[in-house]
């Protein structure tokens, strides 16, 4: 089954609707939006989203009268520094981006993956963090409109 797009976002589609839930199950480094896998009841699916899109816990791939397929983006086990004050918590973030290291930014703090650098730049400013196992669900960042060179432009090799 191929799917094109995100109907809508449903996180708790069983209290209200009596159709079946056929899951996809996906660690949060396979939301992007190119994927071919399984649902648990064991039907193939492929996504291919428009650039720039990615998955999120909850979206309706599919659905028909019977049954729904929904993402289930599995919890694991994350960062979490708690806000220790602005200045530390936007200075972390700076770091967190010099590292190009996925972030997700909650109520007062900032949840990554776990990773070398990043724990050092951790201890280095001191800050306190804990480990908890939870949904990471990185805040995606839109950068600058990709750069466009000249009609005429060419590489010429020597």
């Amino acid at each position: 089954m191929w799917c094109d797009q995100v109907l809508r976002n449903c996180l708790d589609m069983t209290s209200r609707d009596d159709r079946a839930v056929d899951p996809v199950d996906l660690g949060w480094f396979e939301c992007a939006g190119v994927l071919k896998k399984q649902t648990r009841g064991g039907e193939p699916i492929r996504v291919i989203l428009p650039r720039g899109e990615t998955l999120r816990h909850g979206d309706v791939v599919f659905e028909e009268a019977s049954r729904v397929i929904v993402i289930n983006v599995l919890p694991c086990e994350v960062i979490v520094v708690s806000a220790a004050g602005k200045k530390d918590m936007a200075t972390l973030a700076l770091e967190l981006g010099n590292l190009h290291l996925p972030t997700q930014l909650g109520d007062g703090e900032l949840i990554f993956i776990e990773d070398g650098p990043a724990l050092e730049v951790l201890d280095r400013l001191r800050l306190p963090w804990r480990k908890e196992v939870r949904r990471f669900e990185p805040t995606p960042v839109r950068s600058a409109p990709i750069a466009k060179l000249a009609g005429d432009f060419r590489i010429i090799k020597p």
